[in-house]
């Protein structure tokens, strides 16, 4: 018998285009007003790019790299949640991270998406927390995917999405990926 805390969900996985994604997104602010803020490595000035509404995430369900990991990403918070921008001196200049270092109520969002027309790549929900108010919205996310998506091995894939697979379009984590460790249906 399992006694004490449940499991802490981590990674969410996932196969989407925009047209999967703009509805799971929609459903997941029905609940509570939730806002994108982008992060983007090293910045050299400590400014915020918000984004209130899932329909203005720029390019959303294109993917800005060959590989799903290096695709834009967005740290996902309740609207009324301050985002702290951490400082560092790298190789002696500072440089700004907007990350979950400092955010701890938050969740990472890398949508990835389509790359040359031909290639899907996966893209995540994820949280290094194990906050409260972050298990709450990693909670809010799968709920939303699952009602939306299929899961296929250890994946959940948008309706779209399965339409490209079956028409033979790649599904995978890197245009590098060798292709047999492309998401297949067996």
């Amino acid at each position: 018998m399992r006694t004490g805390r449940p499991k802490a969900t981590k990674l969410i996985p996932f196969y989407a285009v925009k047209e999967d994604l703009l509805p799971m997104l929609k459903a997941l602010k029905s609940d509570s007003s939730v806002k994108y803020v982008r992060t983007g490595g090293q910045l050299p000035e400590p400014s915020l790019t918000v984004v209130d509404h899932a329909k203005d995430i720029p390019n959303l369900g294109k993917a800005a790299s060959e590989t799903g990991n290096f695709c834009d990403t967005f740290l996902v918070s309740k609207s009324e949640q301050q985002i702290v921008v951490r400082s560092a001196r790298v190789l002696g200049q500072e440089r700004f991270f907007i990350d979950q270092l400092h955010n701890p109520n938050t969740v990472t969002f890398t949508p990835a998406g389509i790359w040359n027309q031909d290639i899907l790549l996966a893209g995540y929900v994820g949280t290094a927390s194990g906050s409260e108010e972050s298990q709450k919205l990693m909670k809010r996310f799968h709920s939303a995917i699952r009602k939306r998506f299929v899961k296929i091995k250890a994946y959940w894939v948008g309706h779209e999405a399965l339409k490209l697979l079956q028409n033979g379009k790649r599904l995978t984590i890197a245009v590098q990926s060798p292709p047999e460790f492309d998401l297949t249906i067996s």
